[in-house]
């Protein structure tokens, strides 16, 4: 029997070709939307949970008060405290370097992920010793690689007792020579951090890490493992009751201090700190990615079931004729179920088969990692939940709507239409309903994209190069004045820091009032390169070096309105007793308000410390006028090249650096109009053939109709003038739905665009054209047709 319902189910297939294609491939454009999609989430949830303890490790966050952002670093004394806290069973503190600078031999380059780490690094993280005794690590200027780092640096030698030539880490210059005594595997790929070559923490770092518990820098990362039941809450009131009693609060810079703890688990989904250890996911909304992920799966399914039905009732007098021969309503139900699951089994192996293909694709325009682990229960999970879904829906709608409300005469003589299924039309306009969320959410967010892109942002971001500066001890004036010489440069100026890059922070308490402002290193050409226009401008320029403080707007109005004016505010602080360290550094000038971060964040407190010290010089601002972009890059190479001699050109374009602060913005977008475009696909393949089954229930009608007299124009709005309706309730659904969406979407942005109507009637008049796209071309060969014909085929 079984053998024979299978065959009966081929030769359905194969006398059905067109129903057959446009069944599968709605099915496994939704299918293969929802793996890749879900799978991905899947991963990037899994992040830091291949650690045995991951559920106990927690990162100590230390935050002083008024700042903004949280860093993801935090201050040295949040080692000492937590090792005197009983609830705490292992803890860690260590420095990250995301590019530092190392010579092997007579090779020097450029290297990412240098970490200097304490032994309790390598035993809450697990690190893996392939070859040499971790608890070298202890011992003065050793250092440990990784298997990649062996393998591309050495060939294959055994690199134990070779050394590294540590140049610099960010700040910290000439280290001198590390021994390597082992290489460790490579970090786990999903892991929120990276690290290429582990330091020991002794030697010639132990001075400054011996110093860390004692100043107020957040320099490093801190970690801890709590036993079994303890509570982060109370581990971090017993951090900030140590910090409170600690002889470091009562020094320079801020008095209050708030600490918590980050799970392990959230940090790859959940923080959005500065000087994360890793680019995470923080600012992809996952969320997102898992809804879409239904949605489309939503969308084929009911297209899925529509066709399937539409096609029983096109059979429903072979099902009548079974009932009156004395089948079950279950066997017939059996017989359907059978047949979508093997619709469902040949979608899903398909679908697997086109989600490997696009992998590279996909990974590409969402900038995203995505992989199929098959080892892992959630693929296989995930493959069984789909196929279930299929049999579920199929069950309900089949068994219960149609064959479990029809009698064998009902069905005999073909009374079920699917143009008066209640039931299935609901299917049909829940379909058209997301496609319509799905088109208005893409509009939006490409109308606030373009709002951002095209608002002032306070500074002139067009045709600027940043030159990243390794060698500070040499002058780099001289440099610049090099670049200076080339027709092809405007202007030339020195920051420690650009636009999107962490800032740092200065307390506003020598200045009479509360918080903290952020504050950057620069030179006074660097302001004019920027184009960043002063309001106020008390600078002698005819001093050797400018010197001085250049605060925004949003600092200078609250300055005033504490002190009143200029000679109020100079008397103030030149009241203020200074630290032996301390020099007194006066307002030079106010620069009109512009966003230092992005349009997530509102304007706040900013400086500007000017200065002409070598070290303002790291990121090298140069202004190319407008021209040949390749010409002028060629120019600047060659003064590089003249100057720095053997230092590698490392360099990028500043509104390229600036744009990539809207990834997930640009993300969401991307998967938005991909996913409209995909369910406007299924929904016009099901349409397609929806239109078809309900001209063919109502060949005779039209034909009867035409031998009345009625025109081609009559006929097509009879055929169309129920997906109107549909869509129509469609849009009054789904309107309200997106508006809601996209006004919590918005709350993310300081400076947004509005919620205008068009974007919500222009997404129903899409899916209204569509619609009638889609069934006019089937109505129009109906309405057409010779009526003799018709009547013959009725």
């Amino acid at each position: 029997m079984i053998g024979y319902n299978l065959k009966m189910m081929l030769r359905k297939m194969v006398k059905e070709p067109l129903f057959t294609l446009v069944t599968i491939l709605g099915l496994v454009i939704g299918i293969t939307s929802f793996l890749m999609l879900f799978l991905y989430v899947a991963n990037e949830k899994s992040y830091d949970k291949h650690f045995a303890n991951y559920q106990n490790i927690y990162r100590v966050i230390s935050v002083p008060e008024g700042t903004g952002d949280p860093w993801a670093r935090s201050m040295g004394i949040v080692g000492e405290a937590v090792r005197n806290i009983p609830e705490v069973e292992q803890s860690t503190q260590f420095s990250h370097c995301p590019v530092g600078n190392i010579k092997i031999g007579e090779d020097a380059f450029q290297q990412n992920d240098i970490l200097a780490v304490d032994d309790g690094f390598t035993k809450m993280f697990e690190v893996k010793c392939l070859i040499g005794d971790l608890a070298d690590i202890n011992r003065p200027n050793v250092a440990f690689v990784s298997e990649s780092f062996a393998q591309k640096y050495f060939k294959g030698v055994n690199p134990v007792g070779k050394t590294i030539d540590v140049q610099a880490l960010q700040y910290i210059r000439d280290l001198g020579e590390y021994e390597i005594r082992g290489v460790v595997k490579d970090t786990h790929p999903k892991t929120h951090f990276n690290y290429e070559i582990l330091l020991s923490q002794k030697g010639s770092l132990a001075e400054r890490f011996t110093l860390l518990p004692h100043r107020k820098i957040q320099w490093v990362y801190n970690y801890v493992t709590l036993k079994e039941g303890a509570s982060p809450q109370k581990v971090a009131e017993e951090v900030l009751a140590f910090f409170d009693a600690s002889e470091l609060k009562q020094t320079r810079g801020p008095k209050d201090y708030s600490f918590s703890l980050t799970p392990l688990q959230h940090i790859h989904l959940k923080s959005d700190y500065r000087f994360e250890l890793k680019e995470n996911s923080s600012k992809i909304n996952i969320g997102l990615f898992m809804t879409v992920s239904f949605v489309i799966l939503l969308v084929s399914m009911l297209n899925f079931i529509n066709l399937t039905v539409a096609r029983l009732i096109k059979r429903s007098k072979e099902l009548g004729l079974k009932r009156t021969a004395g089948a079950a309503k279950s066997q017939l139900t059996g017989q359907v179920l059978a047949e979508v699951f093997l619709f469902s089994s040949a979608g899903i192996v398909l679908s697997l088969l086109m989600a490997e293909g696009l992998k590279p694709f996909i990974n590409k325009w969402f900038e995203i990692e995505f992989d199929i682990y098959y080892s892992e229960p959630v693929v296989i999970l995930s493959v069984m939940g789909v196929l279930l879904v299929c049999l579920v829906l199929a069950a309900v709608f089949v068994g219960f709507f149609l064959i479990g409300k029809s009698s064998p005469t009902t069905l005999m003589q073909q009374n079920a239409r699917y143009s008066e299924s209640f039931v299935l039309k609901a299917l049909l306009v829940g379909q058209i309903t997301v496609v319509i969320v799905l088109l208005s959410s893409s509009f939006l967010v490409n109308k606030q994209m373009n709002f951002i892109q095209q608002k002032p942002l306070g500074f002139d971001k067009e045709n600027v190069v940043v030159l990243q500066i390794k060698d500070l001890a040499k002058d780099p004036s001289v440099f610049a004045a090099e670049l200076k010489k080339q027709s092809q440069i405007q202007s030339v100026g020195f920051t420690a820091q650009h636009f999107g890059y962490p800032a740092q922070s200065h307390n506003l308490e020598g200045f009479g009032i509360d918080g903290t402002a952020e504050f950057v290193f620069a030179n006074y050409d660097y302001l004019k390169t920027m184009h960043i226009q002063l309001l106020e401008n008390w600078i002698n320029t005819s001093a050797d070096t400018v010197e001085g403080l250049i605060v925004n707007e949003h600092l200078y109005r609250r300055l005033m309105e504490r002190h009143g004016s200029m000679e109020a505010l100079n008397t103030y602080t030149h009241s203020q007793e200074l630290e032996p360290d301390q020099t007194r550094v006066e307002i030079v000038g106010v620069a009109k308000d512009f966003n230092y971060s992005s349009a997530h964040e509102a304007i706040g407190d900013f400086m500007f410390l000017l200065g002409e010290s070598n070290t303002r010089a790291r990121f090298t601002h140069v202004r190319l006028n407008k021209g040949d972009i390749k010409e002028a890059m060629t120019a600047i190479r060659k003064v590089w090249n003249n100057y720095y001699p053997g230092q590698e050109f490392t360099y990028f374009f500043l509104d390229e650096n600036i744009a990539s602060q809207y990834k997930a913005e640009v993300i969401l977008g991307r998967i938005l109009s991909t996913f409209s475009l995909l369910g406007i696909l299924i929904s016009m393949i099901g349409l397609s053939a929806l239109s078809l089954y309900i001209s063919q229930q109502r060949t005779k009608e039209i034909g009867v109709r035409k031998v009345n007299g009625a025109k081609v124009s009559e006929v097509l709005a009879l055929l169309n003038k129920d997906f109107v309706k549909w869509v129509v309730i469609s849009f009054l659904i789904a309107t309200p739905l997106a508006w809601y969406a996209m006004h919590l979407w918005l709350e993310n942005f300081a400076y947004k665009t509005n919620l205008s109507w068009w974007i919500f009637a222009l997404a129903g008049l899409l899916a209204l054209g569509i619609a009638l796209l889609t069934v006019s071309w089937q109505s129009w060969r109906t309405a057409t047709r010779n009526p003799v014909e018709a009547l013959r085929y009725e």
